[in-house]
């Protein structure tokens, strides 16, 4: 075929300014949609916390922490969308996937088993594999290179 780019040319290129921009890829999206739920999970658990923690004062640090996340988690999320950097959102979904992991292994040790362990385990994973995908890291990377 004469006209168009070949079909493996890879990811299209967001054109300087005053150009159409590109979409964003798909594995950026989902990755940016998981990172702004799991922001919400930890946002929620850490109201809970700190709502309990008149009761214990470690609820309150634990609360602090899952703030943190949260923060962390939603912020990443719109970095990503915006293009300027993914470290956020592959932070927030690591520490997500590691203290699930820690859930798993607490809740084995115990002789039971944790199914929304694992599915917090898998989503943060899943973060961090979708946002180092070839088309989320050249779109990042064309992006931060355009400011």
């Amino acid at each position: 075929m004469t006209g168009g780019p070949a079909p493996d040319a890879g990811p299209p290129v967001p054109p300087d300014r005053g150009g159409r921009r590109a979409p964003r890829p798909l594995p950026l999206l989902a990755a940016a949609m998981f990172g702004l739920l799991l922001g919400l999970y930890a946002l929620v658990y850490a109201v809970a916390l700190l709502a309990a923690a008149r009761i214990d004062r470690v609820l309150a640090v634990i609360g602090a922490v899952y703030l943190g996340i949260a923060v962390l988690c939603v912020w990443g999320a719109v970095q990503a969308l915006a293009g300027r950097s993914g470290r956020m959102l592959v932070a927030g979904g690591a520490v997500i996937a590691v203290l699930a992991a820690l859930g798993i292994v607490a809740a084995l040790g115990q002789g039971g088993f944790s199914l929304w362990s694992v599915v917090l385990l898998a989503t943060g994973a899943g973060i961090v594999v979708l946002v180092n995908r070839p088309a989320a890291k050249a779109f990042i990377t064309a992006r931060g290179a355009g400011r």
